[in-house]
């Protein structure tokens, strides 16, 4: 029996023109009248989060995780922080360092504003900020020392893949470096990941680890998908999110959370 799923926004929750199906819907209500409790598991900073609980209904998603399981809160208890991981100054510094010299634009984020740190030279950002519902704000982040959950890096997507493979070796063990999207490169801390996420969760709750499910379609969605209980890659998912799930379902504009409702929940 499941008591937890765990969901991906763009490309699984949401269909292709980000809108919320009444199918998928349906399903999620038909999951928590079945005792799962729902967590909307992204990338996203929180108030970004927010807006797609917002749209599903506060009624039927708790918990939030943000930030790739870098920030956990219970909003059913005034967003009460379960889990958080930060990057410390010096390290933000040295990405930011390295990265000084390539086309590409840095953010982070605090309560309210998308930080740039400086003016950006692509759309990404602000494609970052429509999908956030926060406004871009030009901001020393790296001399101010703000508190940083997550660095996202933008770029053409190209060019960002050839970025990726220039990056050190030892910083994919130092940091947890995905991509969201092809033009989203993502600097996490090294123990803030959407497997290690739901792992808290699921502690926190008292819900064992075969009793979750997860569901998602890019590289940051992976770890919670061989971590589940359930592993569900839509349809339209990378090959390699497809290659440690359990289940592959239909694409996120084919209903396939429903179907994942149909096969595992209703008939059982």
């Amino acid at each position: 029996m499941y008591r937890l799923a765990a969901f991906d926004v763009d490309g699984t929750l949401l269909k292709s023109d980000s809108s919320l199906s009444e199918a998928t819907h349906q399903a999620l209500k038909t999951m928590k009248e079945s005792g799962i409790e729902i967590v909307i598991s992204s990338g996203r900073p929180l108030p970004g989060v927010e807006l797609i609980q917002d749209l599903v209904g506060k009624d039927l998603v708790r918990y939030l995780s943000s930030f790739n399981g870098g920030r956990i809160v219970d909003t059913w208890s005034d967003n009460q922080v379960i889990f958080e991981a930060i990057l410390p100054p010096a390290e933000v510094g040295e990405i930011c360092d390295f990265l000084a010299d390539y086309d590409v634009d840095i953010n982070t984020y605090d309560d309210h504003n998308v930080l740039g740190l400086k003016e950006p030279n692509h759309q990404y950002m602000a494609h970052e900020a429509q999908l956030t519902g926060m406004p871009i704000k030009i901001e020393n982040f790296v001399e101010n020392e703000t508190k940083v959950n997550k660095l996202m890096v933008t770029g053409d997507p190209a060019y960002l893949e050839t970025v990726r493979q220039d990056l050190p070796e030892d910083w994919f063990d130092r940091w947890n470096i995905v991509k969201s999207a092809p033009y989203f490169l993502e600097f996490n801390p090294v123990d803030a990941n959407k497997g290690a996420g739901l792992a808290h969760l699921s502690q926190e709750i008292g819900v064992d680890q075969e009793q979750t499910m997860a569901f998602g379609d890019q590289e940051n969605d992976l770890t919670m998908i061989e971590w589940a209980g359930l592993g569900v890659a839509m349809g339209n998912a990378v090959a390699s999110v497809k290659a440690v799930a359990d289940f592959v379902t239909h694409t996120n504009d084919e209903e396939g959370i429903s179907h994942v409702v149909d096969q595992f929940i209703t008939k059982n």
